[in-house]
């Protein structure tokens, strides 16, 4: 979306990573008086969403597969975003809620999701979870020997027949094995069939993988070796059956996605005495020689991705197997493909918004300029957040340029909301507003903690063509 560039005046990497921005979020971040009443209302840390975007994502990817005449159900990955909010839009749209604990599921059950629309793929379940999925006709994706066991033992005990999926591992791409710690061996999987049939309370509704990463290559090469399998293992009656491939929808964060090569160069010429770091310390990153002289990746979520969102599900689909496309197998199969995407159904979601407390130095005489939020309000598995921030100033009154990095709350030396270095050209003081962009899927609920006893930023959320209201979340009320 377009942006002015006053946006990002006050606020960049010293080799910029500038985030591609929602209209919603150009606009609130231009209205300097509300985005100060949004935090006087609601506190700071404070995360700003709107479900606009999550709902055009939702039409894109239905519209999507409904190209290849595949019967579809996206499942939202409700582990990504806390927010009711979105729960109660993908209800509405009809399409289903990836859940992975007791709250998730009862969270959802409670707003009025059918159970049939709900798969658990919690990674460790215990008997009350179970319990709760088989009252509610929750689908258990089953991971384990020690699952199949616990949930027999629940079905036995209660009245209804428990839907199941089991999930897989052992696939292999171009004869090299892709390693997952989760699901059941590929050549287990009849034998487990066999066992449900034969329980009775416990009823095979499909099969399921989620593979580490965001390559179709490797969805590709799992789909092929599903599909035999699903014809070996499935019912005489052909009845309904499902193929979930899980999640790792790519998308993009950058307004230029030439900026992270040119981000990459600027990092190993300073990792090699070229030029000065733009990172604390010099550090890497995990950024080294590897074997073969590859330069190693950056521990960070890939920001720059070119195939994204329905295009990465499009070459999946028209990937051929044998004589035919992947669509075509699953057609020919009758089989539902299900996926469970989360952070490319927030693309455009959601941003975090954080006051500057003070700017400082340290015993190295390098600014740091501390932020009344800690790491884990922006941050997923990686340990980096490679996006610029932009800032909103407080006030009218600035100063000289300031060359620093963003510290954060927690009392150790490792807290640092970014290690890139920032450069701030009209000076940072306190009341100044950091805004995070892009940061509804994942980035803003999945690692948060409350170590301190710091109160968890609340959630509030904006009409993408409303900005002068604002509805906290039921999650926080």
């Amino acid at each position: 979306m377009s942006a002015s560039s006053s946006i990002f005046d006050y606020c960049q990497g010293v080799v910029p990573l500038r985030p591609r921005l929602e209209q919603w979020m150009v606009d609130l971040l231009e209205n300097r008086p509300r985005l100060q009443a949004l935090t006087a209302e609601f506190g700071a840390p404070l995360n700003i969403q709107s479900a606009d975007p999550f709902q055009r994502n939702i039409t894109a990817l239905t519209e999507c597969v409904d190209d290849f005449d595949l019967p579809f159900l996206p499942m939202f990955a409700r582990k990504a975003n806390k927010c009711l909010t979105y729960v109660d839009t993908a209800r509405d749209m009809g399409i289903g809620i990836d859940t992975a604990s007791h709250a998730e599921v009862e969270q959802c059950l409670a707003q009025g999701v059918p159970g049939h629309r709900i798969v658990c793929t919690a990674a460790v379940k215990d008997e009350p979870l179970m319990a709760l999925c088989a009252a509610g006709g929750v689908t258990v994706i089953l991971d384990n020997f020690d699952e199949l066991a616990l949930l027999e033992g629940v079905a036995k005990d209660g009245g209804q027949v428990v839907s199941v999926g089991l999930r897989l591992n052992g696939f292999v791409r171009n004869g090299a094995p892709l390693y997952s710690r989760f699901g059941f061996p590929l050549d287990q999987v009849p034998g487990i069939a066999a066992r449900l049939a034969g329980a009775g309370k416990l009823r095979l509704d499909g099969l399921h993988f989620h593979l580490n990463g965001y390559s179709a290559e490797d969805r590709i090469a799992a789909i092929s070796q599903t599909l035999p399998l699903i014809a070996e293992i499935r019912g005489a009656d052909g009845g309904d059956f499902f193929l979930d491939i899980g999640g790792g929808i790519p998308m993009n964060y950058l307004a230029d996605a030439g900026q992270w090569n040119d981000w990459l160069a600027a990092l190993d010429a300073a990792l090699a005495g070229q030029r000065a770091p733009i990172t604390q310390h010099n550090d890497s990153l995990g950024r080294k020689a590897g074997s073969g002289g590859d330069a190693g990746s950056v521990d960070s979520y890939p920001v720059a991705q070119s195939l994204v969102q329905t295009r990465w599900v499009r070459q999946i689909l028209n990937a051929t197997d044998g004589d035919r496309t992947i669509a075509a197998h699953l057609r020919e199969a009758k089989v539902s493909l299900h996926c469970e995407p989360g952070r490319s159904l927030l693309d455009g979601c959601g941003v975090t918004v954080a006051r500057v407390a003070f700017c400082k130095q340290d015993s190295a005489g390098v600014p740091v300029i501390g932020v009344q939020m800690n790491r884990t309000q922006s941050r997923s598995g990686f340990a980096e957040f490679a996006l610029d921030p932009m800032m909103v100033p407080g006030s009218d009154q600035r100063g000289a340029a300031v060359e620093g990095y963003l510290a954060g709350t927690y009392c150790t030396e490792s807290e640092w909301l970014t290690r890139r270095k920032m450069v701030f050209p009209h000076g940072v003081r306190p009341g100044d507003l950091m805004i995070f962009p892009n940061t509804a899927g994942y980035l803003m609920h999945f690692l948060e903690s409350r170590s301190h006893q710091f109160p968890l930023a609340r959630n509030v959320f904006v009409q993408a063509d409303a900005t002068d209201s604002a509805t906290l979340d039921h999650i926080d009320r």
